[in-house]
């Protein structure tokens, strides 16, 4: 018996009585989870956001890629981070205000 990571999903969402976005999406967030847990328990300090958004962006580019993750989820992410960056920028360029 062979189990292709393109089915899990709808073999998931077969099983709990869900539709296949929301098992993709739930899947997906658990895959990030899974990978971003450790990482942010292990690189704490100056570098620790920007190895975390670094393996934001991987695995969400793996999970589009093996089509678990809708491509617009990933465009949202990249939404939210450039405007969190401006923001930020802003607050730097103000004096912190």
């Amino acid at each position: 018996m062979q189990v292709s990571l393109e089915d899990i999903p709808s073999d998931f969402a077969d099983a709990f009585g869900m539709t296949d976005a929301a098992a993709q999406i739930l899947l997906s967030i658990v895959v990030l989870l899974a990978v971003l847990l450790p990482v942010m328990y292990f690189n704490q300090g100056k570098r620790g956001l920007v190895v975390e958004l670094v393996m934001i962006f991987l695995v969400e580019g793996l999970l589009v890629g093996i089509g678990w993750l809708p491509f617009w989820m990933l465009i949202g992410t990249v939404a939210i981070m450039a405007v969190a960056i401006a923001l930020l920028g802003t607050r730097v360029v103000v004096g912190g205000e």
